[in-house]
């Protein structure tokens, strides 16, 4: 049984990330789309550059607040299957 232990809302969705670029070129592009530091938002910052530079997209999360005790069958069982959810599941 999978948990859910944050919740929030899709802010960006880059997908068009740039090939062939060094380390310094790809935070700097990163920077450029979400206007923010690659190492203040990344959760894997300090992991190798060849891990990172083999992401084909990025995305933003915004209002995002942690949940305790909900597992992703509640989530869809409480959303009443009015209308598909939008997921990220990592």
């Amino acid at each position: 049984m999978r948990r859910v232990v944050a919740v929030g809302n899709l802010h960006k969705l880059w997908r068009s990330v740039p090939e062939n670029l060094d380390m310094a070129g790809l935070k700097k592009a990163f920077r450029g789309y979400f206007g923010a530091e690659w190492t203040d938002v990344l959760d894997a910052a300090d992991i190798s550059f060849a891990y990172n530079a083999a992401n084909t997209a990025y995305f933003a999360v915004r209002d995002l607040r942690p949940v305790e005790a909900l597992t992703l069958n509640r989530l869809l069982a409480d959303h009443g299957g009015i209308k598909p959810l939008n997921l990220i599941v990592s």
